[in-house]
């Protein structure tokens, strides 16, 4: 089973940061997941939420503020922002960080928020996936399966993993529309049957997310492919693949 890393060790230090992927990797997980939002200038910033306040102290919404602009501010919380000196990662810086070390699970935000004039998201993702040379290590997901379509479309080379908390009668449908590598559902929504019917279909099932090590050992026992958790070291350590050299110590 894949232990994947939810925005990258945010447990440990800045979620989402050059810096928590790097010891997502050093850690020796399977996958880091990060979020990705669309800016005002045709870019894509690595942070969870759309209005960036939280994260920088500041208010503002990703798809009305430019790359730079999110840039120039320090992420984290407050004594993170003045210590650590962290910022916001391009879709690139984070391609560039991660390198296929590990899988980079990409979840693609797009909200009642983001500008309507963003119909070049999926063909400028697609592009940027495609230079870097990501197509073969990194995965797009997302709850827009709309986006996931268009991006299957323009560039059937990029894997693409749909996130799911509906209907599950509706679920196969949207399998068979969207043709996607892996399913992504809530760990409450995870069980045997789900499995047995994704496998069936050559899907790889991700839960999300998954952070008491006792759920950890069920979603095993049931044949999840993948883990996506706030607790990497922990998850790491229950399958036995913890490496000895990994200090846990929160910054």
């Amino acid at each position: 089973m894949k232990v994947i890393a939810h925005r990258g060790a945010g447990g440990l230090t800045v979620e989402n940061s050059a810096a928590a992927l790097r010891r997502a990797i050093t850690l020796g997980v399977d996958g880091i997941e990060v979020d990705i939002w669309p800016t005002r200038d045709e870019g894509f910033v690595v942070l969870h939420d759309a209005d960036i306040a939280r994260l920088t102290g500041r208010p503002g919404w990703t798809s009305y503020l430019t790359l730079a602009e999110i840039q120039a501010l320090r992420i984290g919380g407050p004594i993170r922002r003045k210590f650590l000196g962290e910022r916001a990662l391009s879709l690139r810086q984070a391609l560039k960080v991660v390198a296929g070390r590990s899988e980079l699970v990409l979840e693609l935000k797009r909200t009642r928020h983001s500008s309507p004039a963003l119909a070049w998201v999926e063909k400028r993702l697609a592009q940027v996936l495609c230079e870097e040379g990501a197509a073969d290590w990194a995965m797009v997901i997302s709850f827009d399966h709309r986006s996931l379509l268009r991006l299957r479309e323009l560039a059937p080379q990029v894997r693409v993993g749909m996130l799911y908390a509906g209907e599950w009668l509706t679920l196969w449908e949207e399998v068979e529309r969207l043709s996607p590598q892996a399913i992504l559902p809530h760990w409450a929504q995870t069980n045997p049957e789900l499995v047995r019917k994704a496998h069936a279909r050559g899907l790889e099932v991700y839960s999300w997310v998954v952070n008491h090590p006792d759920l950890m050992r069920q979603l095993s026992e049931m044949g999840v492919d993948g883990l996506i958790t706030d607790r990497p070291g922990e998850a790491l350590a229950l399958l036995g693949r913890a490496r000895s050299s990994s200090k846990n110590t929160e910054v």
